[in-house]
């Protein structure tokens, strides 16, 4: 019978489902969800009183891996009921700092069927097409603002990750509003190859971030390695950045999606900062291995 297992994420000793890749893709590949960490360090540095949110929360990794250096309050926003209980195991791991609530995100308050879900090794989406009987679970949903009102203390976050596995695009594109109010630095996935839209929705998505105010793009793939960025003619460039992907879906799999940090001009100072991070990162590993680039 599988059992649960340990797998640290800096100082912390995270409780994961058996059939969590978490523990795996961290010892495959060593950059995975490092800029999440970079980024809480840079914050902090510039904004002593920074928070984050964490929307598809999981079992609370991201949490570990903003807190792994510095402690920074994160609000951890995760509705599939799998992951909840083991996020609610890993919050007594993790620091004080860390609030939770219990919901997904959406446009409006309602709610979804716990069957509408698809999980598998550790991610879930949900499937607009699967049914669900009257009597099965509920999951709230609820729009960003909402929630932040039951904490306060994340109204003003410097920093807003999503990580939800298809529904990123909605989430973004239903918290403009609050977005245009903070301007928090924004981590998130991008794959417009998981639903039949996803190439439109990833459009105007983005260009309902360029104007909210966000300028400038910096892309990882899904391992973690530093892609490039993005600061002007951003429908075009995006466009070309989703027939690569495509390209995988059709023709064979590199890599499956980005993570795409977004920046306003005001924190343009930390963009440029965590592109010289990674830069010193390789020129290192470059050094050490008798290269030169």
């Amino acid at each position: 019978m599988n059992s649960d297992k340990l797998h640290r994420v800096g100082p912390f000793e995270l409780i994961l489902p058996p059939d969590h890749m978490l523990d795996r893709y961290q010892k495959q590949y060593h950059l995975y969800d490092w800029v999440l960490g970079e980024l809480a360090v840079l914050l902090l540095a510039k904004y002593p009183d920074a928070a984050a949110i964490d929307i598809g929360a999981n079992v609370g990794d991201t949490a570990a891996v903003l807190c792994r250096k510095q402690e920074i309050p994160v609000l951890c926003v995760e509705g599939h009921p799998h992951f909840v209980a083991y996020l609610r195991r890993n919050l007594a791991r993790l620091p004080a700092c860390i609030e939770f609530a219990e919901c997904l995100v959406g446009a409006r308050s309602g709610s979804i069927s716990a069957a509408s879900f698809i999980a598998d090794h550790g991610t879930a989406a949900i499937d607009s097409a699967a049914g669900g009987r009257e009597n099965d679970r509920r999951i709230p949903v609820r729009p960003l603002a909402d929630i932040l009102r039951e904490h306060p203390r994340f109204q003003r976050s410097r920093l807003l990750k999503t990580d939800t596995d298809g529904s990123d695009f909605e989430i973004l594109g239903s918290s403009l509003d609050a977005l245009r109010d903070t301007h928090p630095v924004l981590f998130f996935e991008y794959d417009p190859t998981l639903r039949p839209d996803g190439a439109k929705a990833a459009a105007d998505t983005i260009s309902g971030l360029v104007q909210a105010g966000y300028g400038r793009f910096l892309l990882h793939d899904n391992y973690g390695h530093f892609a490039g960025s993005i600061d002007a003619d951003c429908r075009e460039k995006f466009l070309s950045l989703d027939r690569y992907l495509f390209s995988n879906l059709y023709f064979g799999r590199r890599i499956y999606y980005y993570d795409v940090c977004a920046f306003c001009p005001a924190d343009f100072d930390l963009c440029g900062e965590l592109e010289t991070t990674h830069r010193l990162l390789i020129e290192a590993a470059l050094r050490e291995d008798g290269r030169v680039f």
